[in-house]
């Protein structure tokens, strides 16, 4: 998730940089988080962002104005959340698309409540190409109960009992699922959390599988952290 800030107050800036690192940390997000002290700084980054926090009121270029240009851009699609201490200013944002006004004075409650909307309307599934015994499959991640490594050779366990073997390393198929609901559990396994039926003492066990799946002791911690998380974010 690539996240840009611009504020002019570089104190809070830096404050609010590090409130949004905690918050990707807490729903397993892997976020890369730019920061931007003028509209000129952003606009000229020609960087593309999935959400660009924006304060309103700015010198020389205004939130508005800075929207407005981000528009005409890369950032035609991008999530635009604007960051105000006046919020009878919001009708002459909604021009530009804007996905939240958050007021500054209640300004973490409206951000991450802006924050869990988004992640609840893009926590979707997507499709992979998965290269198999000299054929191309399209799956959708949401399909994949778990992957493991057996023989040097990945194995990806499908929600309809069919196994796809590929070259591709644990480590290379980890970074094409979404890290929303997959998490490497141990040096050999990649579980779906959306199939978990049971955890108990170092494993769990998923639906459409009768064995039990071990979690290591070096993933354990951050295991029994992710999953909680992850069960909460549903709650959303």
């Amino acid at each position: 998730m690539k996240i840009a800030i611009c504020d002019d107050e570089k104190i809070f800036l830096s404050e609010l940089k590090s409130k949004i690192y905690d918050y990707s940390n807490k729903y397993n997000w892997e976020s890369i988080i730019d920061t931007y002290d003028t509209g000129f700084g952003l606009l000229n980054s020609n960087l593309k962002y999935d959400i660009i926090i924006l304060d309103f009121q700015m010198d020389d270029l205004d939130g508005l104005e800075t929207a407005k240009l981000l528009r005409k851009g890369v950032n035609k699609l991008s999530c635009i959340i604007f960051l105000t201490s006046f919020p009878e200013i919001a009708i002459s944002a909604y021009d530009v698309d804007t996905y939240r006004f958050v007021v500054k004075n209640t300004l973490y409650n409206g951000l991450y409540k802006a924050l869990d909307d988004f992640r609840t309307m893009y926590r979707e599934d997507y499709e992979i190409i998965i290269r198999s015994e000299n054929e191309s499959f399209t799956i959708n991640t949401e399909d994949i109960v778990f992957i493991e490594v057996l023989d040097k050779h990945s194995y990806i366990h499908l929600s309809n009992m069919k196994v796809l073997q590929t070259r591709k390393t644990l480590r290379e198929l980890y970074k094409e699922v979404p890290h929303t609901h997959f998490l490497k559990i141990h040096k050999s396994f990649i579980i779906n959390f959306k199939y978990i039926y049971q955890t108990g003492n170092y494993f769990v066990k998923l639906r459409t599988y009768e064995k039990s799946i071990p979690i290591s002791r070096n993933h354990f911690a951050k295991f029994k952290n992710t999953y909680y998380n992850y069960l909460q974010g549903n709650k959303v």
